[in-house]
């Protein structure tokens, strides 16, 4: 499921498929509603200068100085691992391919990093020495590793830049009561005081299409140089079942994230919820639309979503068999919504048989990194803004 993040497109889609849920579980579906609170305006939030191909490839996350950036990407084995490159500069050094005192070893799958806001720490979830899959048929690696994005069968570490420090933050185990079994996130406030990440407690499928997540906080602090996550509580929304973690505001206090008070979470939605009051803002409001994955620019006034909104008249497009997604851009309070891929439209250059999943804003907010789905790799796209879109 942060990579996700996941995605349900990168990490919730793969978990149905793999699990080998019921036809009828997939077919479920109900009617859909064209309304939402967002709709196409006459003032758009930005405008696209160019959509290309990116040349790298790989899930790319800035540090907080904006210059060096950590990517996930496989090494010459197949195995994702975390790279270090600096913009400007072609050469990347990998700080997991070699195995390190008290690190992860170098054969497990590394996800998505996120960098600590004082730009000291790296978390990544990392693939487990020892998880239990499903025993259902069809069990391929390739299968194992759709699900590892999804944050099933992970945990979660920290690392220094360098790579020489590591730190596991969690102990994940599989079919042990009360233990969740994998996780997506963390992302931090921006004054790096919290965290927050999403963890799997439940994977029944037949009761919760995508098995049950909770939403974790935690206090971050460094004690003798060692990065400790405390006083941890469950901050999931009454009656929230799927929670997703995206990214913080900069007022240090909203949480964008993907949820569902339904079971069946291929209906998801994208909430602010704020982690002083817990007020909760529905900002898409689409149940029977798939809207997931979405950021905050770096100056909190635009959002970034994968979405089957474009094809909604269509009841199959947020099934997960049949699911069409592009990217869209909305303003922070829901409004002014954009379209800014078509993956799933024939006659666009970036037509294809992926589907949109999760984006990364660019520090200056200028331009952002799209990631494409095709189960269970992906493709690069970077989108170029007129002007400076979601940084004012």
């Amino acid at each position: 499921m942060t990579e996700p993040s996941c995605p349900m497109s990168s990490r919730l889609l793969q978990f149905a498929r793999v699990i080998g849920v019921s036809a009828l579980v997939l077919q479920l579906t109900a009617c859909f509603s064209v309304s939402r609170a967002a709709t196409q305006t006459d003032s758009p939030a930005c405008a696209v200068k160019e959509l290309k191909k990116s040349q790298i490839q790989g899930v790319k996350t800035y540090a907080p100085d904006g210059g060096k950036y950590a990517i996930t990407k496989e090494d010459a084995k197949g195995i994702h691992q975390i790279y270090i490159g600096r913009d400007g500069s072609a050469e990347l050094t990998c700080i997991t391919c070699t195995q390190r005192p008290r690190g992860p070893k170098p054969e497990r799958l590394k996800m998505a990093a996120n960098w600590h806001p004082s730009g000291k720490w790296i978390f990544v979830p990392v693939e487990r020495d020892e998880y239990s899959t499903p025993p259902v048929l069809g069990w391929s690696r390739k299968f194992v590793e759709g699900m590892l994005h999804s944050g099933l069968w992970t945990n979660m570490w920290a690392v220094s830049p360098d790579g020489e420090r590591w730190y596991r933050l969690t102990d994940f185990k599989s079919g042990v009561p009360g233990t969740a079994d994998g996780f997506t996130g963390p992302v931090f406030t921006p004054d790096g005081k919290r965290a927050v990440w999403s963890q799997i407690v439940d994977g029944n499928v037949l009761v919760y299409t995508f098995g049950r997540w909770e939403l974790i906080q935690a206090d971050f602090q460094e004690k003798n140089g060692v990065p400790v996550l405390s006083n941890r509580k469950n901050i999931t929304p009454a009656g929230m079942h799927w929670n997703e973690p995206g990214n913080f505001h900069p007022d240090n206090k909203s949480l964008l994230f993907s949820g569902s008070t339904e079971k069946d979470a291929r209906g998801m939605d994208q909430y602010v919820l704020d982690i002083t009051t817990s007020q909760l803002t529905n900002l898409t409001n689409s149940p029977t639309v798939w809207d997931e994955h979405g950021r905050f620019s770096p100056d909190g006034t635009k959002i970034i979503f994968m979405s089957a909104h474009p094809y909604r008249a269509d009841p199959n497009s947020s099934k997960v068999l049949s699911i069409r997604t592009d990217f869209m851009l909305m303003n922070k309070d829901g409004t002014g919504l954009t379209q800014l891929t078509h993956f799933k439209e024939p006659g666009y250059p970036e037509s294809s048989d992926g589907i949109a999943a999760s984006p990364e804003w660019s520090p200056d907010g200028g331009s952002a990194l799209l990631r494409q789905l095709f189960f269970p790799k992906y493709q690069y796209w970077d989108v170029v803004f007129q002007g400076s879109c979601g940084n004012s």
